[in-house]
C-alpha cells in the first residue's frame, strides 16, 4: 500500500511545481511598492493599526494591504487618475527586498474616486468608508530606533547612505563628551530626506563613540512648542551640538546634505 502511494505523491509534487513555474510575473508598472509610514488607514472611523501602506512615488500610487480584521481587499489609489481600485490578495507578491508587486494578470475592480478633505484622502471601498490619514507625529525625545520603526523611509534611507569616510574618522577621534540634539518633524518631507543620513552616522560611530545623539519630535508646523521656543528653533531639522554641555553650533539648511561633515567641522573648530 505504501509503495502504491509513492507514484501518486510524486505526481502531486510535480503538478505543484508546474503550477508554481507558471505563476504570472510581476506587472511591468505596478511593482516596486515600498513600505511607507507617512499615512495610516482608517476604516469606518477606526485606525487599522495592522494595515500595511506601500508607496510607489514614480507612478505615483499607494498600495494598501488592510489587516484581515478589516475584511477588505488590497486597495490601489492612483492620484493622477483619482481612482480607487481593489485587487485579490492572491495577486500581491512580496519580494525578498521588502517591496511589493502586483502580478501581471491581476484584475482591478473599480471602487470609484477619492476625495482630498483637509489632510485626509477619503474614499469608499467594498461598502466601507475609508481614509488615508497622516500618521500621528513622533513627539518629544526619541532614539534612533524609534524613528526607523515609525517611518520605514527613515530606515531605508539610513541604510543606503554612505557617510564621508574622512569625517567619520575625525568624529571617532572625538575625546570630549558631545551631545547632538536633533529637532525634527516626522511630518516634514525635508526631515524625511535628511535626518536618516545622521541616523546612519550614529550607526557607523557605534556605542564606543563619545558622541551621543538624541532626536526631539515637534508637532506639525509648531515652533511655539515650549522646548522649541526655549532653544530658538525656527525650522526643522535643526541639530544643536554641545561639547561638555556648552553649545558650540548648529547643523541647519544645506549642511544636512552631509551632516557628518558639518558635525566634524563644528567639533574641529571647538576649543
Amino acid at each position: 500500500m505504501r509503495r502504491a502511494l509513492l507514484p501518486s505523491l510524486a505526481a502531486l509534487l510535480l503538478a505543484a511545481a508546474s503550477v508554481h513555474a507558471q505563476a504570472a510575473p510581476s506587472d511591468a508598472v505596478l511593482r516596486d511598492f515600498q513600505r511607507s509610514g507617512i499615512r495610516v488607514l482608517v476604516v469606518n472611523g477606526q485606525e487599522d493599526k495592522k494595515a500595511e501602506i506601500y508607496l510607489n512615488e514614480s507612478i505615483p500610487a499607494y498600495l494598501i494591504l488592510p489587516s484581515p480584521a478589516s475584511a477588505l481587499s488590497p486597495i490601489l489609489l492612483t492620484p493622477r487618475a483619482g481612482t480607487v481600485e481593489t485587487v485579490s490578495l492572491a495577486k500581491v507578491a512580496r519580494q525578498k527586498d521588502g517591496t511589493v508587486d502586483l502580478l501581471a494578470d491581476a484584475v482591478m475592480t473599480p471602487q470609484g474616486a477619492f476625495k482630498v478633505e483637509g489632510d485626509d484622502v477619503t474614499f469608499t471601498t467594498e461598502g466601507k468608508r475609508a481614509a488615508l490619514a497622516p500618521s500621528p507625529p513622533l513627539l518629544g525625545v526619541k532614539k534612533n530606533a524609534d524613528l526607523k520603526t515609525h517611518s520605514p523611509e527613515y530606515a531605508r534611507l539610513a541604510q543606503s547612505y554612505a557617510p564621508q569616510a574622512a569625517a567619520l574618522q575625525a568624529l571617532r577621534k572625538t575625546a570630549q563628551p558631545v551631545t547632538v540634539r536633533v529637532f525634527f518633524g516626522s511630518w516634514c518631507p525635508f526631515c524625511r530626506e535628511h535626518v536618516p543620513l545622521l541616523l546612519k552616522v550614529e550607526d557607523q560611530l557605534g556605542g564606543a563613540s563619545k558622541i551621543r545623539f538624541e532626536y526631539y519630535g515637534l508637532p506639525p508646523h509648531d515652533f511655539k512648542e515650549p522646548e522649541a521656543q526655549r532653544m530658538g528653533i525656527k525650522s526643522v531639522p535643526t541639530a544643536i551640538v554641545s561639547v561638555n554641555g556648552r553649545q558650540v553650533g548648529r547643523i541647519e539648511a544645506a549642511e544636512w546634505d552631509a551632516p557628518e561633515a558639518a558635525l566634524a567641522k563644528l567639533l574641529a573648530a571647538s576649543p
